[in-house]
Formats: structure tokens, sequence, C-alpha cells
């Protein structure tokens, strides 16, 4: 396992983690250049093992929620993880032996790294999501009993906002509300928990994933067919399964629109090369949740679905897709834990309102018919 996350190393993360993020997660980069000035100022920050921390050491995971647009404005500073942090200590009345991570897409794979090297602490090699997702209690630490609160919310002015003694539901609810009230974003900490509960609850190891995934993509070069290697390579030893190829083509149809504050719409690729006389309709709402032909579907939520630039082999987020752009749409295997039925209740695609139960990919490609471009990638 990575043991450190130096400057190099974020970049990698930050690339890495835009493949996990399905699509969603927001922009990283100002959080990345964040970071690397921070670790260049205090140095590397340890990644550690849940198996190295002891049963009674607790662990923290903080992050960053509300407009990626608004945040890019009123950028974060990094104090607000750390007063965050602080607050929740003292509500619980612990002491941080590491930070942890809620999601792995996006922006909050880097902001745990940024409250760690801030507050001296290492970061714990897990999060909660495995992916990401727009909500707070689609967690693996929720659907395994670890309470949400005290959640600690504090935005750039030094605001703060503390919810205690109440539900994970009401969380979600209660935060959702009050960052637009707090300008748009707020940082956050929530879902203390011991190291004993940590290992049952984590999906661990998916910072050095990210990380050894971005850095396989680095040195494709920008090339379509490097990068699938990459992800072949990088895939096949890890919690995740090994990708699919769902479709090669160019967008042809686009909709989206904001409601209730997320991301909502779908896309429709029109089938080139093999696929030629296909299409593929994506579905999402701030992530990618069901790939299918007509009524048939492909692959779903909580698997991870990543549409790819056809040239570069870069993930294309929701908010930067258009029509005519040539892409590849893959679908990856989500981890064990994340699949487990008690996560389904929170992530599955009947939350989304796409499906009425989950069905693993591999086992739709085979009701589909098994063809040959549908099966794993075999660099």
């Amino acid at each position: 396992m990575d043991k450190a996350i130096d400057e190099q190393g974020i970049r990698h993360l930050a690339c890495g983690s835009r493949f996990l993020g399905a699509g969603g997660g927001g922009n990283s980069y100002a959080l990345e250049l964040l970071a690397i000035q921070v670790i260049r100022d205090m140095g590397p920050v340890p990644l550690l093992s849940a198996f190295e921390l002891g049963d009674m050491e607790w662990v923290i995971p903080v992050g960053i929620m509300g407009s990626p647009t608004i945040l890019s404005e009123k950028i974060l500073s990094g104090r607000e993880l750390i007063q965050a942090i602080r607050i929740l200590e003292s509500e619980k009345g612990i002491s941080a032996g590491a930070v942890a991570g809620l999601e792995i897409g996006g922006m909050n794979a880097i902001t745990p790294v940024l409250a760690a090297a801030l507050s001296r602490l290492p970061l714990l090699d897990g999060d909660g999501m495995g992916r990401a997702f727009p909500e707070l209690q689609m967690t693996t630490y929720h659907s395994f009993g670890i309470q949400a609160a005290p959640f600690i919310m504090v935005n750039e002015q030094g605001a703060i906002h503390r919810m205690t003694g109440i539900s994970n539901w009401e969380v979600e609810h209660q935060a959702r509300r009050k960052v637009t009230e707090m300008g748009g974003w707020a940082a956050f900490a929530g879902y203390p928990m011991p190291g004993l509960e940590v290992r049952e609850v984590i999906i661990q190891q998916t910072f050095s994933l990210a990380k050894r995934l971005g850095e396989a993509v680095s040195l494709a070069k920008e090339d379509v067919d490097r990068v699938m290697e990459a992800l072949v390579r990088t895939f096949e030893n890890s919690i995740y399964g090994c990708p699919y190829k769902l479709m090669e083509g160019k967008v042809v149809n686009l909709e989206r629109d904001i409601i209730g504050g997320l991301l909502n719409g779908a896309l429709v690729v029109e089938g080139t090369g093999i696929h030629v006389g296909e299409q593929l309709k994506i579905l999402f709402k701030n992530e990618y949740l069901l790939a299918g032909h007509g009524e048939q579907p492909l692959a779903m939520v909580p698997d991870l679905i990543c549409v790819l630039d056809a040239d570069t082999g870069y993930p294309i987020m929701i908010e930067e897709l258009e029509n005519h752009r040539k892409v590849w749409v893959l679908a990856i295997p989500a981890p064990s834990l994340v699949r487990d039925a008690k996560m389904l209740e929170v992530v599955g695609p009947a939350c989304f309102g796409v499906a009425s139960g989950f069905t693993p990919i591999e086992q739709l490609l085979i009701r589909e018919g098994g063809e040959t471009h549908h099966v794993p990638f075999g660099y």
C-alpha cells in the first residue's frame, strides 16, 4: 500500500478520482492546487490502513458540500475543515487520531488530504461511498449503523452550524437547507467512529487505488486505448471489477436541468464502429445512474458508469457534456460492500427512481446476450 501522499500524489489522486466520480463529484482543480501548496509547506500526508488503527482511536470523516460554482468564487482556505474537526472533537469529547473521506469522487477526494495535512493527522485509506453520491446518508457509514451527528458545518466566513441528537436522514435534510443560508457551500465533519467500527464499515484502500489509477492514466499520454489498458491493469488488482465497454459513439441528444439542487437529465449516444445502428441512453442525477438500450438496462447505480473522451480517454463530467462529442461509455462493477443489501437501501436504483431493483452489470450483459463487445476488456 502507498504510505503517503505527496505533491505528485495529489495530482494523481485528482485524476484517478474523476474516474470514480461517475460523472459527478465536482471539479477539484482549485482544491488540488491548494492541497499541493499545503503539502509543499507541511510535508506529505501519511496514508493509514484501517488495520493500523487502534480499536478506540477516533476517525473523523470530512468534506465539503454545496455548489462547486460558488466554491470556485469563494474559495476554501482549509481552515474551515480544521475548525469543523475541532468543534466535533469538543462536542463528542474525543481527540481525532486520523481523518477519513466521505466519498472518493471529485472534490471530496481532495478535501480529506487537505484536512490531514493542515491538522498533521494521517489520512485513512478508505471512504464511505467508493464513488460519488449526492447525499450525506448515501454511505456505508450510515448503512452499517454509524451516526452522522455530531455533524458540524463551517463556511468561509467562520459561520458555524451544529447538528446533534438527530437522525442521519435529518442531518442530510437540515444540512441541505442550511448550506444555502451559509452562502452556497460549507466544510463539514461528521460520522465520528472508533477504529473498531471503522474496520467494519469503510470501503478500504480507495485513496491508494485512485492514486495508482491517476498515475497509470498519466503515463497513457492522453491516448484512449492506452488509458483503457491502464484502467484494466489497475482495476484488476482492486476491490472493483474489471471495466466493461458499453458503447463507442457520439452524443446526439442531451437534456439537463437543475431540479431540487441536483443536475438531472439524460443523454443519448449513437454508436460507431462495431456499435453502428445502436443507441445508448444514460440517465443522470448529479452522477450517471443508468445506461441501457431502449428498455433493456446494461448498467445501473451503484455500479459506476463513466463517459470518456474518445481521443484522450479522460472522464467527462456531466456539466462538461456537449452534443456531437465523441465518447466511450464504460461501466465498472462497484465494490461488494457498496452492493450489499443494506447499502442498496440508500443507493440502489430505486432510490433514484431509475429501476425497481439492482442487477449487477455482469448479469445484465448476460441477459442481453453476452455480445463479445460487452465482455470485460482484456489487454
